[in-house]
């Protein structure tokens, strides 16, 4: 597996706990992705995978010590809040987990991504503790990695011969037609479709918090 590493500003460098491990979708791009996560004052994760499943690590976590970087924002779970202060962050590039699946070099990268921290940090073992964004942040209306991730192929493969939770997304599959009636609409060059996706991204947000 092809794992580069591009260094982001916006992270702490302090050593975290790693405790938990949070998937994501980008909503853009890789490159504005790479953009947005070494533009200073932006956010950041811990690794990002392409379509192509090539990685990048952009904050410390795959020599054995993770650092606090900025993907989790107002976050809880069973009592736990700020998910940025123990977890490692993974960004899977895709504009909407809840209308396009993801690649088989994303989830076959994902696969060893994450055996190599369970290998690093033992409690990501625990098929508990490896969340999406929309388990811990659902009431804000993130909603990724989104209907569209598949939590039985990953679980099968990252913690095999374990009883495993049931991820719900919180995208209804309502919102879901909604979305791709308005993916159809999607314009051909690229500096639009950036921005149609982003747009696309905040009425999921929008639409998604109204219903937790």
């Amino acid at each position: 597996m092809n794992i580069k590493r591009i260094s982001s500003p916006n992270c702490d460098h302090i050593e975290i706990p790693v405790e938990y491990l949070v998937l994501h979708y980008t909503a853009v791009d890789l490159q504005e992705t790479l953009q947005i996560f070494t533009t200073e004052g932006g956010v950041s994760a811990h690794l990002v995978i392409d379509v192509d499943g090539t990685a990048h690590e952009l904050v410390d976590c795959l020599q054995g010590k993770a650092h606090r970087a900025w993907h989790a924002g107002v976050s809880r779970w069973h009592e736990r809040e700020a998910f940025n202060d123990f977890a490692i962050g993974i960004e899977l590039v895709n504009y909407n987990g809840n209308i396009f699946p993801y690649t088989d070099a994303q989830y076959d990268s994902l696969f060893e991504i994450v055996q190599q921290l369970q290998a690093l940090y033992p409690a990501l073992n625990d098929p508990e503790r490896i969340l999406g964004h929309e388990q811990i942040a659902g009431f804000r209306g993130k909603a990724d990695p989104g209907i569209c991730f598949d939590w039985h192929r990953f679980y099968q493969h990252v913690c095999p011969n374990q009883m495993y939770p049931a991820r719900h997304s919180i995208c209804s599959k309502e919102l879901q037609q909604q979305l791709l009636e308005q993916a159809g609409k999607a314009p051909e060059t690229e500096e639009e479709r950036s921005a149609f996706w982003k747009k696309l991204s905040q009425f999921t947000e929008e639409r998604s918090s109204r219903a937790t």
